[in-house]
């Protein structure tokens, strides 16, 4: 709850969620994914912080020397140094000349150092501040849709690329650091239709799961607790990276594969799979092929948000063969009844069904 409060400096001293900003922990990067979908209000707020942090890791790394000679000559330019070297009085001390003339020198050097660094700090934070504030993007194209049981969504993202996605599921998009990427944050299913754009990478991030792609067509389904993250590819090529395997492992699909990545994000597998079977729902249509009945139950609770209890075992390895447009449950039931035998009761949201002998 505390975080819903926080303003933008309180995000930037988070330590949690610097974590994600920077990617150096699976869990806060799952953790901020959903938050961020669920608090579409702070969208504006965490992206003002993700970029000071961005901005503050670039100023940890060493300044490059053509940096360091532009910053030199416009020192001397406002300080005239070049022109008129400063006169430096300090006491000789009695002894060794030299070791007086070197301390003036380490002073000297302190200072200008001092002031290297102060101005390089303060114009890189500058540009940056200057950045967020003079960006478009803050507060326009932040994107988000949601849908609720029974209920698919069809839409165009601000950059052209077409979503479907499928019930119960959470899409948030947004333009990435200088507008440099394009980022979804899913949780449920979507399949990606990606508008091409080869000087900005689409991004999708999904419970631990990053999938990065210039022109394609993917679907992902973000599993439950217990079951898997599944990327499959239906057209072009994406890299999947696993973030929540504790290093960077990433896998390339290429036309009808698919990742799975385990629910903990230890493994990542990839395999083949059938794409008019994986693409299907968006068009409104339940396709069975010799699928065996608990993939059934699982694809009916899921399409039609109900929960179905089997009452009694069925046969070893029952399968099911059909197809339906757009039907109602009670139809779809009815007609799986006669291939499966089995009978049923529909109870608000409840179904239960007795296989016969």
């Amino acid at each position: 709850m505390k975080y819903k409060n926080y303003k933008v400096e309180d995000f930037v001293r988070d330590p949690w969620f610097r974590a994600w900003v920077n990617e150096t922990n699976a869990e806060a990067i799952s953790f901020w994914e959903k938050w961020i979908m669920n608090n579409p209000r702070a969208q504006d707020k965490v992206r003002q912080a993700r970029h000071i942090i961005l901005a503050f890791s670039e100023m940890e790394t060493p300044m490059p020397e053509e940096r360091k000679a532009v910053i030199w000559k416009a020192i001397e330019a406002r300080t005239g140094q070049a022109q008129k070297p400063a006169k430096v009085k300090a006491p000789i001390e009695k002894g060794d000349p030299w070791k007086a003339w070197l301390k003036v020198a380490l002073r000297l050097a302190a200072s200008l150092l001092i002031i290297l660094g102060s101005f390089y700090v303060f114009t890189h934070v500058r540009n940056s501040v200057n950045e967020i504030r003079s960006s478009e993007n803050i507060g326009t194209t932040v994107f988000n849709k949601e849908t609720g049981e029974r209920e698919r969504k069809k839409f165009k993202l601000p950059d052209g690329s077409l979503v479907f996605l499928n019930a119960s599921s959470k899409l948030t998009y947004r333009p990435g650091p200088d507008d440099s990427t394009r980022e979804v944050f899913l949780y449920g299913e979507a399949y990606f239709d990606v508008e091409t754009d080869e000087a900005r990478p689409f991004k999708v991030f999904a419970n631990g799961t990053e999938i990065t792609a210039l022109g394609t067509e993917f679907n992902v389904k973000v599993g439950q607790s217990d079951s898997a993250t599944i990327v499959s590819l239906v057209e072009g090529k994406v890299e999947v990276v696993n973030l929540g395997s504790g290093r960077t492992e990433s896998v390339y699909l290429s036309r009808g594969e698919r990742a799975f990545i385990d629910p903990a994000g230890h493994s990542m597998k990839k395999s083949n799979f059938d794409i008019e079977m994986e693409s299907i729902w968006k068009s409104g249509l339940i396709k069975f092929q010799d699928t065996p009945m608990p993939t059934v139950k699982a694809v009916l609770e899921e399409w039609y948000g109900v929960e179905i209890t089997f009452q009694n075992k069925h046969k070893p390895n029952l399968k099911v063969t059909g197809q339906f447009d757009n039907e109602s449950l009670n139809n779809v039931l009815h007609s799986l009844g006669y291939t499966a035998r089995f009978d049923y009761q529909l109870k608000d949201d409840e179904v239960y069904i007795k296989f016969k002998p």
